[in-house]
């Protein structure tokens, strides 16, 4: 199976630092993009696409997301090929967990860095499947037959401050930052198909740009809509980092498409 995939993070228009990052396969990207194609359809195949939106300021934040997809690469890299399911939760829940304890424990020997972290969103290709994972407010959408929907539910929440509402969200979930924190992970909802197109992104760019004009975006091909959605996260002010990746799906072999 092929997979295309086109990625960018960008500073935005605010913040003098990208406490974003995102992975795809082996590659770290920070303040920069790229596209590609992958063949993912090898029965023992492995993949990672994600994307980290760190916290704590300055280098702390970088340091937290660059941190956590570092692990992740090395988690993905040395996991053996054919994995199972349970294979598969058993390695992100070990990688969330260890990733969680290390930016505490990272907090706590050097003081610049205490209560850092980072939310995490991706997904995890193993041969014609694939598994999606997150922590935090940083969200996974899939375009397919032209609808849009959003797969992961945002572990955050409107903060009331008498009648009204505070114009942010309280983080409730994370790797690091606080004491306790959990990662979800299940297979994608409805398996894979041909021509479905993913998106992964950090809060800068959906917090700034509507569901439908994300979908509008998704219309073009690959390239032009990533550059249409930094676009229009930028144009809305872009006061946080935006991170972005589209997944498309290319042909599948007839047996491993899923009917819904």
């Amino acid at each position: 199976m092929i997979i295309d995939i086109a990625a960018h993070c960008d500073i935005g228009c605010v913040r003098s630092n990208n406490e974003d990052m995102i992975l795809v396969g082996g590659q770290k990207l920070r303040d920069r993009g790229l596209s590609c194609r992958v063949d993912i359809g090898a029965p023992d195949g492995r993949y990672v696409v994600a994307v980290a939106d760190g916290m704590g300021g300055a280098a702390a934040g970088e340091w937290a997301s660059d941190y956590a997809l570092t692990r992740l690469d090395q988690a993905v890299a040395s996991c053996p090929g054919g994995l199972a399911p349970s294979g598969v939760s058993d390695l992100l829940q070990a990688w969330g967990h260890t990733t969680h304890s290390g930016l505490l424990e990272e907090g706590r020997r050097d003081p610049s860095r205490a209560g850092m972290g980072t939310t995490a969103v991706g997904l995890f290709f193993t041969g014609t499947a694939a598994w999606r994972f997150h922590a935090g407010d940083s969200r996974l959408y899939r375009m397919r037959a032209g609808q849009l929907s959003c797969l992961t539910q945002d572990h955050s929440q409107r903060v009331a401050a008498g009648d009204a509402l505070v114009p942010a969200n309280l983080l409730l979930n994370s790797l690091g930052a606080a004491q306790e924190s959990f990662l979800e992970c299940a297979p994608v909802q409805g398996g894979l198909q041909a021509f479905d197109r993913y998106l992964i992104t950090s809060d800068g760019l959906h917090d700034a740009v509507s569901d439908a004009m994300i979908a509008a975006a998704l219309d073009a091909d690959r390239d032009t809509a990533l550059r249409i959605l930094i676009k229009l996260a930028r144009d809305a002010g872009g006061p946080d980092n935006i991170s972005a990746v589209i997944v498309d799906i290319g042909r599948m072999p007839p047996q491993d498409a899923v009917k819904t």
